[in-house]
């Protein structure tokens, strides 16, 4: 049975080998060692600094601290080997001379090899370190930091060549207008198959077929007479780009370019797809077989491929690229560590700007004039397209909007008819406020990032709480100016004295309602940001921690060898799980950076889809007015500055879940708790507010000899 194991492994690895090798061959051993030997790199700095000349050359002989005190604790780990060496030898002389046997059941010749191998990685070297030390700590060096830095360069390449962090959804507008083209070819495909099936059977007429013909700024398609529509370019706007009143103007030759291209290929795209809807469903109708070629999948993938093209270019001629091209520059040089200090960027990188919905073809439709020749086969072209649009298997990307109904009633959305502002007001602002689209750059989606959007309530908290504390300063300061000047209050007739003293009354309530606002500004402006870089901290520790515990155990895993096979037994595994960690712990770091960036948008936005129907159910029946309002907007905010501590958690616990595949593996978290404790700090901010100026709290102390009930 274990011989069956091992051979299934070995297969399912020269598998992986294989395909991983086939679909790209620019991995390899060079490229991880190129990419791990970077002199820039953060990490490799960082071992180099603790550990010394060993992590770029493991045969120097440098002397340093650490190497120092590894050679006196490999010396007596290897005294203690001998020990024990001795020991299970003598053991073993000894069961051989009773049995007679060198190698007894379930011992094998491999066990000398194992032995002497132990002691050989076992034996410290000059600078101090032995062999298995040097393995262990090459393992992370080279291959862990080597493949970790591929997977960041590759994420740094994707999102300057226009990646997206999620897929994000296609604009209505640009969705209508590419189904439009769609249905315009349709027309003319179908028209053109019914008239050359005529022509072929009873002599051409002086009907012509349709076709593509070049007009300005576009293309229409017709025959002469009949049109099955147009499509052309937007107006030219020199300043639409910049937002200025008076600005100068821009030169966009690059858009219009691009829009021109954009069009173009989607144009040869969906008249490819439309041909081959129509030929599949003729071909259906005359042998009664066969498979008609979804169109909403290919409308939809015209329409995306549209926008991101449209995307790019509008990004780099409004310079909104240039931090992404920053993080780019910067992750390459610094390496994967350093992928933390980067998640807004990383999160917003590639986000449609709305001129890439503006920039949308203008559509002209179908026209009901002119000689088409026939439409039998157009219509029923036209019954199974719209037909098959109802059954369309597509599945868009959560987050995707349509065509909204400007009074919804109760039999079209019955959900947005009970939210709706005439049926109830007080739910339908709270939904709105709840999920306005605050933070986000996007148009025409709704996705939401909570730690965007909190972020964003934040610094309008603070800005708000600053303005409001510096006007009513100001106010008092003139209140109580004119209370102490006697013409003032004769003028006033002692309307000085009355503002005085209803400024005073109120300033204890408004300093602690402000200071309670700039505590919750303080938290969502700076400290939820900050989230991605503490728990990527928290991460980058207890990788560390693992090449801490690894480089140490080194000597102890050779000395596991040692010995016969049953001697020794399965003690040697952990340190092969520990050299496995080394070296795709830094890859699974990336990835819980990359997974965790995904599942916060994820959640976000399924937490504003399922909001709506969660409050409609929670106050069915309730009539509680603006405090409702305010109940309902704090379970909303705490919800999603939750769900951002905790997503980003998985950073740290992703790599801990996976390696745990291995065996036992137990997880070190040196700073688990530093989430928590930079939360507290501003938690302990709010504290303070009980000495905010005019507020008295009763004291509950009693006196000696009293019970302390009144």
């Amino acid at each position: 049975m274990k011989w069956l194991r091992t051979l299934y492994a070995s297969v399912l690895v020269n598998l992986l080998w294989a395909s991983y090798a086939c679909a790209d061959t620019a991995v390899s051993f060079d490229s991880i060692e190129a990419a791990a030997k970077r002199s820039t790199d953060l990490s490799r700095q960082l071992l180099v600094m603790i550990f010394g000349d060993v992590v770029t050359d493991p045969l120097s002989t440098n002397a340093t601290m650490v190497g120092q005190l590894f050679f006196i604790f490999n010396g007596i780990v290897f005294a203690l080997a001998v020990i024990w060496f001795l020991m299970i030898s003598l053991k073993h002389i000894t069961k051989a001379g009773h049995t007679g046997k060198v190698f007894g059941s379930g011992a094998t010749p491999m066990a000398v090899v194992t032995t002497v191998a132990g002691f050989l990685f076992l034996v410290p070297t000059v600078s101090g370190w032995s062999l298995a030390q040097l393995v262990f700590l090459w393992a992370v060096s080279v291959m862990g930091i080597g493949s970790a830095n591929l997977m960041t360069d590759k994420i740094a390449d994707l999102m300057q060549s226009g990646y997206s962090l999620v897929m994000q959804p296609v604009a209505p507008q640009t969705v209508s207008s590419a189904r439009a083209i769609y249905e315009m070819n349709l027309c003319m495909y179908a028209t053109n198959a019914e008239l050359s099936s005529m022509y072929g059977q009873y002599g051409k007429s002086d009907t012509p077929l349709m076709a593509i013909k070049s007009v300005t700024d576009g293309f229409e398609i017709t025959n002469g007479s009949a049109s099955c529509g147009s499509a052309r370019l937007p107006a030219s706007s020199k300043n639409s780009m910049t937002g200025w009143l008076f600005s100068p103007d821009v030169n966009t030759d690059a858009i219009e370019s691009a829009q021109r291209n954009a069009m173009n290929q989607m144009q040869n795209t969906l008249s490819q797809n439309a041909s081959a809807f129509v030929t599949a469903l003729l071909n259906k109708q005359k042998n009664g077989s066969g498979a008609i070629p979804d169109a909403e999948t290919a409308i939809q993938q015209a329409a995306h491929t549209y926008e991101d093209t449209i995307n790019k270019v509008v990004n780099a001629q409004g310079n909104g690229n240039e931090l992404a091209t920053a993080m780019t520059a910067q992750l390459k040089k610094s390496g994967w560590l350093s992928l933390g200090a980067w998640y807004q960027t990383f999160a917003t990188a590639n986000q449609k700007v709305s001129d890439a919905v503006t920039l949308k073809p203008v559509i002209g439709g179908q026209s009901s004039l002119g000689d088409i020749g026939v439409r039998g086969t157009l219509s029923d072209v036209m019954t199974a397209y719209r037909a098959q649009l109802q059954n369309s298997t597509y599945t868009p990307p959560l987050g995707t909007q349509t065509a909204k109904d400007t009074q919804p009633t109760n039999s079209d959305d019955p959900l947005s008819y009970l939210i709706s502002f005439t049926n109830k007001p007080m739910l339908y602002i709270t939904n709105a406020i709840a999920t306005a689209n605050i933070g986000s750059n996007q148009v025409n989606s709704d996705q939401m990032n909570p730690l965007l959007k909190m972020k964003a309530i934040g610094d309008y908290t603070l800005v708000t709480t600053e303005v409001i504390y510096t006007s009513f300063t100001a106010a008092r300061i003139v209140a109580e100016t004119a209370s102490d000047s006697i013409i003032l209050n004769i003028a006033s007739v002692g309307a000085g004295s009355y503002a005085k003293n209803t400024v005073l009354a109120l300033s204890g309530l408004v300093y602690f309602l402000l200071l309670i606002l700039l505590s919750v500004g303080f938290s969502l402006s700076i400290y939820l940001p900050l989230i991605p870089l503490i728990f990527w901290l928290a991460a980058a520790a207890n990788w560390f921690v693992s090449v801490l515990v690894g480089a140490t155990g080194g000597s102890l895993w050779a000395a596991t060898h040692i010995g016969t096979e049953e001697e020794k037994g399965s003690r040697s595994a952990y340190g092969y799980i520990f050299l496995i960690d080394a070296q795709i712990r830094p890859m699974l770091m990336v990835l819980g950076f990359a997974f965790a960036s995904l599942v916060i948008v994820a959640l976000g936005t399924l937490l504003n889809m399922l909001f709506g129907p969660a409050i409609v159910n929670v106050q069915a029946n309730s009539i509680t007015g603006i405090v409702s309002l305010i109940g309902l907007l704090m379970i909303y905010s705490r919800i999603c500055t939750t769900t951002v501590s905790r997503v980003f958690a998985l950073q740290v616990t992703m790599p801990d879940y996976v390696i745990s595949w291995l065996g036992g593996r137990e997880a070190a978290s040196i700073l688990g708790g530093m989430a928590e404790s930079a939360k507290s700090m501003f938690a302990g901010f709010s504290r303070g507010l009980q000495h905010a100026p005019g507020v008295k709290l009763n004291s509950n102390k009693s006196s000696s000899g009293e019970d302390g009930i009144s």
